[in-house]
């Protein structure tokens, strides 16, 4: 439980650093949200990629492990 509250809090430390940054360089809060939407869009894209990869293979080795052992 302590390591996923130390995971939350890091990436809620990462957030309000990168919006202060993008306040400090664009000027307003709303730059700062629209340059944020373009990263985490961005992001949540590449995460996708990775999260159907990972269902693909979770799914492959379960139909090996379902058909039995292997001689």
């Amino acid at each position: 439980m302590k390591f996923l509250h130390a995971i939350i809090t890091i990436i809620l430390a990462v957030f309000f650093v990168l919006m202060v940054t993008f306040r400090l360089v664009d000027g307003s809060f709303e730059a700062a949200g629209e340059r944020m939407d373009r990263l985490t869009g961005v992001t949540a894209s590449e995460m996708s990629d990775v999260a159907d990869s990972v269902a693909e293979t979770t799914g492959a080795v379960v139909d090996d492990i379902a058909d039995g052992p292997d001689e």
